[in-house]
């Protein structure tokens, strides 16, 4: 919960405190907006309705989970929401109606922007981790000015995501609105890391592999089915700075098309960007790209003319002008068949008993 009105301090300043609490699977976090009149208890939800006046407001809140995905061993995916009431039976996470993380918006009063219900195992039900923004006009919501939507939903993120309050002021778990906060303080990111650990990095950058050269490239040839077609799952863009790259030879069996496929879409907040190549005598020759700074998407490149036996090189990266970091999956059509998306891990979990429920407050 974050609270509107700062109390005196007195005794030992507190670093950050986890919950104890966590979602089974880090690999996938859904969250999703309830439409309105969702009903929460009895009271529909006005979330569209209270943030009717901003028209960024759910980017600042993909940006929100963004950040805490940048930080720790989780992906976080934007799903759809058919408005089912809250606490309602169902999967503790991945059901398939709405997001582990539902958010809406009801009346808090006067003393507080917003609270989540705790995570599991506190809630063992669907409202594990769901976050209510204040529809009360004490709020005043905007973006990038008192009282800053992101800088809440930063907040109200890490209490889903384990994470109790902070003493530390300037961190984002601070209890109370203090300004305009859209980055984490080595305190929020020690928090959250204590939780779920560091990024870590995919199968190609880990036991002494690395592919972020053009001259280390990770070669998938050997990946290509029997209809022409590579899937590739579970792979990670852990920081900023970070690229892979990937060498395929065209099989036999080609139509004479490649299509490269780089997918966060259901799967991450990436923002994704691939480029293809052909090697050149000292540098390798770019043929094109595809990319998108949406959080959470899928580009692709489709090259035509290609023939049996030649050698193209890929690489994969996250799109500064969105989020950079997250898990994605790649995709190469050579075949003339549908190739569908990359399927999301197995998350589910069903509905366990409360151990203590409550809110973050």
């Amino acid at each position: 919960m974050l609270l509107l009105n700062r109390p005196s301090m007195r005794g030992p300043i507190l670093r950050y405190h986890p919950y104890g609490g966590t979602w089974v699977y880090g690999s996938r976090i859904t969250y999703s907006f309830m439409p309105d009149g969702t009903s929460i208890g009895g009271t529909p939800s006005v979330l569209f309705q209270t943030m009717s006046t901003m028209t960024t407001w759910q980017t600042a809140i993909m940006k929100a989970a963004a950040v805490w995905e940048a930080a720790a061993n989780i992906n976080l995916a934007l799903v759809s929401d058919d408005g089912s009431p809250g606490a309602c039976n169902g999967n503790q996470q991945d059901d398939p109606r709405f997001g582990d993380i539902r958010i809406g918006a009801v009346n808090l009063g006067t003393g507080a922007l917003g609270e989540t219900f705790l995570p599991p195992p506190f809630n063992g039900g669907t409202n594990a981790g769901d976050i209510f923004f204040n529809s009360n006009p004490i709020a005043h919501w905007h973006i990038n000015s008192s009282y800053d939507l992101e800088t809440v939903a930063i907040h109200e993120f890490g209490h889903a995501l384990g994470l109790g309050e902070s003493q530390i002021t300037t961190a984002c778990m601070y209890a109370y609105y203090n300004g305009i906060k859209q980055s984490l303080t080595s305190d929020d990111i020690a928090g959250i890391q204590s939780v779920w650990g560091a990024p870590q990095p995919d199968q190609f950058n880990s036991n002494g592999q690395n592919n972020g050269s053009f001259n280390t490239t990770a070669n998938i040839t050997s990946y290509i089915s029997s209809n022409g077609q590579i899937a590739i799952p579970n792979l990670r863009i852990t920081n900023a700075s970070q690229v892979e790259w990937f060498s395929v030879t065209v099989p036999a069996s080609t139509t004479g098309t490649m299509v490269v496929t780089d997918q966060s879409a259901n799967l991450s907040m990436l923002s994704p960007s691939v480029w293809l190549f052909k090697p050149g005598p000292k540098l390798p020759i770019a043929i094109g790209s595809a990319s998108s700074a949406a959080y959470g998407a899928t580009v692709s490149y489709s090259l035509a003319g290609v023939q049996a036996g030649q050698t193209y090189l890929i690489r994969a990266l996250g799109n500064a002008a969105g989020n950079p970091t997250g898990g994605f999956g790649l995709e190469v059509n050579f075949g003339s068949a549908y190739q569908p998306p990359i399927a999301p891990p197995n998350t589910v979990v069903l509905e366990q008993p409360d151990q203590s429920g409550g809110i973050a407050s």
